[in-house]
Order: C-alpha cells, then structure tokens, then sequence
C-alpha cells in the first residue's frame, strides 16, 4: 500500500484541509492556497502513469485515488462557495454526484462488479481541478462560472453514464420478481 502512487493519491487528503484553510484565510493566503491547489491537481495527474509505469496498477490504487479526489474535490467546492468564490449550485450537484456514484460502485462491489470508468467524469475532475486554482485566483466570475457549468453538466452526465452502463445490475439488484399468488393460479 505504501506506493509512491498511493502516496501521492492520500497526499490530496492531507493537503484537503490546508487548502480550505487557505482559501477561507483572506486574500494573501488564497495566493498559497492556489500554489497548493495546483501542485495538488500534478499529483492526479502523475499517480495513475506512475502506477502503471512501475507495475502497481490496482483495484486498491484506483479506489484510494477516486476517494482522495472526491475528498478534496467536494470539500473545496463547498469552501470556495462558502467563500463566494464559487457557485453553490455547482458544490452541490457535484457533492451530490459523488455520493450517488460511491453508493453506485458499493452496490456494484457487493454483486463483484467493477464500475467502470466514467468518460464524463473525468472531464468533471479536469474540470474542477481548473476551476479551484482559477477562482482563487480570481479569474473572472464567467470564466469560474463557465468552469462550475461544464463540471456540472459532466457530473450529472457521468452519473447518468454509470446508471447506463450498471442497468443490468440494478435491474436485478432492486427488482424483486413477483410471486404468484395462489388466488392468481399459484395452484
């Protein structure tokens, strides 16, 4: 477990509460909380090659780094519109999104299912982790906005994807087939 990808996927969890203390500290701490924030999205970004690259590629891997991106994704969305610096609507489609998709994937887990990888969601994760660096850098309203809009949509489109492509799982996880009763020619 103790892997450099692995690592690097628990050190957005670490960094999670840094950020949103920055971003909640004022103006000069939001410059740190952008730097952070940046250097947080490079080890999204090289944890999955590094796994691969070095032959620890696994189910475990995949599930620390999807936690770890939904902790601080949710997390600095809620505090960046906590902070005004960006839109409620967005933390809370996206905060909403992540919940239905882990229940998705313990539902799948439980019939020895693998999810799979969601197109749409990583755009939404591409998506947010522009938007962070760039509201605390205080881009313009409608380029955050823009931002929040896109990963909203890709978020509610990943979810959408998941429930496509799991219909089978669900269809046999949550129907119950109906007995016959005895009135209706059980006997």
């Amino acid at each position: 477990m103790l892997h450099i990808p692995n690592i690097l996927s628990v050190s957005r969890v670490v960094a999670t509460p840094i950020v949103a203390a920055l971003v909640l500290g004022g103006e000069r701490a939001r410059a740190a909380a952008c730097v952070l924030a940046c250097l947080v999205a490079f080890t999204d970004l090289i944890d999955g090659p590094i796994a691969r690259r070095m032959g620890l590629a696994t189910y475990l891997g995949s599930m620390i780094d999807m936690t770890c991106d939904k902790v601080y994704m949710c997390t600095l969305l809620i505090v960046l519109a906590v902070a005004g610096l960006s839109p409620v609507w967005a933390a809370a489609i996206i905060a909403s999104r992540e919940v239905l998709v882990l229940w998705l994937r313990v539902v799948a887990s439980e019939h020895g299912r693998q999810p799979p990888i969601a197109m749409c969601g990583r755009l939404k994760t591409f998506m947010v982790y522009l938007l962070v660096p760039l509201a605390l850098a205080g881009a313009p309203w409608q380029a955050v906005w823009f931002l929040a809009f896109v990963a909203s949509a890709s978020a509610l489109g990943s979810l959408i994807e998941y429930v496509v492509k799991l219909r089978d799982l669900f269809a046999t996880a949550f129907v119950v087939p109906q007995q016959p009763s005895e009135s209706e020619g059980g006997k």
